[in-house]
C-alpha cells in the first residue's frame, strides 16, 4: 500500500512546514497485512503544492501507477484549500475510481457531512488523526471495515456514519516529526522575524470554549501540552541541523501555562532566535515580570491575542472566560514595557448589535494606539460557529451553513472562512465597508511591522497621507491609501501571514 500526504495549496503559497502531515506520518506502521494475511511494506511521502509546483502531478503519477493500492490523504482548511480540493478529488475520482481519498483536518471535523456525501471523498478523519490514521491504513489494507475505526467518518446508506469517538493524546509522545522527509530548505522562509524561519505546534486544543472559535468544535476546552524539555529539543534542532533564527508557534494556546513557556524561554535563551505565539489576554496579564523578562529575553518578539471586543456583554456572548475590556488596554501597556509587540485581533459585528459592536470597538482600537502605536491590529467579520451561544442568534436570524460542497463553493461562501466579507443577514455592505475603510487608514498610518515588502520610504509617505484621517476620524472612502495599498502590495497578515 501507498499513501499520499497532501497538502493543497493555501492562499499566497505559504512557505511554513506541513505540520498535519508530518505529525501523521509519526504514527504510520512499516508494515499492513492485506486480506490473505500476508505482510506487505507501507510507503508514505508528503506532497505539498505550497513548495512544489508539481505535486498534484506527481500525486497522480502515484496513483495511475496502482490505482487500487493507493490512499490519497488530503488535509483541508477552509478556503482555498478547499476551493482546490473539491475539483481535483472529483478529477482523480472520475480517472481511477479504485483509489481511496480520506480528507482530514479542520474542514471535514467541522462539516462531515458535507464532505463525505460528496462521491469524490471516501472517509474523513475527524480530529487529532496520528492513531486514526494508523488503525485506519491497516484496516484499508486489511479490506476490514473502514467505518469500524474510531475516529472515521462516512456514508452509508444515504447518510452520515460516524464511527466511536477517538480520545485525545499528548503530540510528543508520537516523537519527534520526522523532517527528513522533506527538503527543508524549502521552508526556510523570509519573515519579519528572521531570514530563516520554521514553525512548529507544540500543544492539542486550547484550554478556553470560546463560542465563536471552531478549536472549540474540535478539542471541547481539552488542552494538551508537550513537556517543556521536548519543545526545546525540537527547536533546538530546527536550529542547529536547519539554521532556523526564528520559529512561528502555531498552537493555538501556546501561553496557557506560565510555568512551561518560562522552561521553554530558558531553553531558547542564546540561540539568537525571535519566535511568534498565541495567547490569552487575562492570562499572561497575571503572569510576573521575572516571566515576562524571561520571555523577552529568550527573543519573543510577538504574541497573538483574541481581543475580539469593545463591549463586555459582547465578551461574555462569546464565551470569553471573563475576560474584561480594560485587561486588553493593561496588557497592551505591559507587553510595550518589555518590548513584546502584542497583535490584537477582533471580530466585529456580532448579531444583536453589529453597529453598536463595531463602533465600540474601533474607538477602543484608536485608544490601544494612542496608548502604544506598535501594537498591531487584525481585523474579522464575525462569522458563526456551530456552538450554543451567539451561533443560535444567528440562527434566528435567518443564517444557516451549506450542506453540500457544491454550495460551499459557490459565491459568497467561498470566502466564509476567511472572515473578511461574511454572508450573514446582518452585516449590510454599509457595515462592511465602514470596518474596511477604518482598516485601512489604520494600515496606513500604522503599517504592520510585519509587512517586508514596504520600504521605508513609502511608510513615511502612508504614515503622512493617513494622519489626517487618522487625527480627525474621516476613515470613509480612502481611496487614496487604498490605492497605495494595492499598488505596493502591502500584507495583511490575517490574510497572507508573516
Amino acid at each position: 500500500m501507498h499513501l499520499l500526504l497532501f497538502n493543497p495549496r493555501a492562499q499566497k503559497a505559504h512557505r511554513r512546514l506541513p505540520l498535519s502531515l508530518l505529525f501523521l506520518a509519526r504514527a504510520l506502521p512499516h508494515e499492513v497485512r492485506g486480506p490473505t494475511g500476508r505482510g506487505e511494506p507501507l510507503t508514505w511521502e508528503i506532497l505539498d503544492a505550497n513548495v512544489d509546483p508539481r505535486a498534484k502531478e506527481r500525486a497522480e503519477a502515484a496513483i495511475a501507477a496502482d490505482p487500487a493500492g493507493t490512499v490519497l490523504l488530503v488535509t483541508v482548511m477552509p478556503g482555498p484549500q478547499l476551493r482546490q480540493a473539491v475539483p481535483w478529488c472529483r478529477h482523480l475520482k472520475a480517472l481511477w475510481p479504485q483509489v481511496r481519498i480520506v480528507w482530514g483536518g479542520y474542514f471535514p471535523t467541522v462539516y462531515p457531512e458535507a464532505c463525505v456525501a460528496d462521491p469524490a471523498v471516501d472517509l474523513v478523519v475527524l480530529g487529532q488523526g496520528e492513531d486514526t490514521l494508523r488503525e485506519l491504513v491497516v484496516a484499508l489494507a486489511a479490506g476490514a471495515d473502514p467505518l469500524a475505526v474510531p475516529g472515521v467518518a462516512g456514508w452509508r446508506d444515504g447518510a452520515l456514519r460516524k464511527a466511536g469517538a477517538r480520545g485525545y493524546k499528548v503530540s510528543s509522545r508520537y516523537g519527534d516529526p520526522p523532517f527528513h522527509a522533506l527538503d527543508m530548505e524549502r521552508y526556510a522562509a523570509r519573515t519579519f522575524l528572521g531570514r530563516r524561519t520554521f514553525n512548529h505546534h507544540s500543544s492539542v486544543g486550547c484550554p478556553y470554549t470560546c463560542n465563536f472559535c471552531a478549536v472549540t468544535n474540535m478539542f471541547e476546552g481539552r488542552w494538551l501540552a508537550d513537556p517543556a524539555a521536548d519543545v526545546v529539543r525540537v527547536v533546538r534542532r530546527l536550529h542547529d541541523q536547519h539554521g532556523a533564527d526564528a520559529v512561528e508557534f502555531h498552537d493555538n494556546n501556546f501561553f496557557a501555562a506560565e510555568r512551561r513557556c518560562a522552561e521553554v524561554a530558558r531553553g531558547l535563551r542564546g540561540l539568537g532566535l525571535r519566535w511568534w505565539g498565541e495567547g490569552r489576554i487575562d492570562t499572561m496579564l497575571g503572569w510576573s515580570d521575572a516571566t515576562w523578562r524571561l520571555l523577552a529575553d529568550s527573543g519573543l518578539a510577538m504574541v497573538f491575542y483574541g481581543a475580539e471586543n469593545a463591549d463586555q456583554a459582547t465578551l461574555e456572548a462569546m464565551n470569553k472566560g471573563g475576560l474584561q475590556v480594560h485587561e486588553t488596554l493593561e496588557l497592551n501597556r505591559r507587553a510595550a514595557a518589555f518590548g513584546v509587540i502584542p497583535e490584537f485581533s477582533f471580530v466585529l459585528g456580532n448579531p444583536v448589535d453589529p453597529w453598536g459592536d463595531v463602533e465600540a470597538t474601533l474607538a477602543l482600537i484608536r485608544r490601544l494606539k494612542e496608548d502604544n502605536g506598535a501594537c498591531e491590529i487584525i481585523l474579522y467579520m464575525y462569522t458563526p460557529v456551530p456552538l450554543p451561544g451567539m451561533y443560535e442568534q444567528a440562527v434566528a436570524q435567518g443564517f444557516s451553513f451549506p450542506r453540500t460542497l457544491d454550495d460551499w463553493l459557490a459565491p459568497p461562501w467561498t470566502r466564509y472562512e476567511e472572515r473578511r466579507n461574511a454572508v450573514t443577514p446582518w452585516h449590510s455592505p454599509d457595515l462592511v465597508r465602514r470596518v474596511y475603510d477604518f482598516e485601512a487608514v489604520l494600515h496606513a498610518r500604522w503599517p504592520s511591522v510585519s509587512d517586508r515588502n514596504l520600504r521605508p520610504w513609502q511608510r513615511r509617505l502612508l504614515r503622512a497621507l493617513a494622519a489626517p484621517r487618522w487625527q480627525a476620524g474621516r476613515t470613509g472612502r480612502p481611496l487614496e491609501l487604498r490605492a497605495l495599498q494595492k499598488l505596493w502590495h502591502y500584507r495583511r497578515p490575517e490574510e497572507m501571514g508573516f
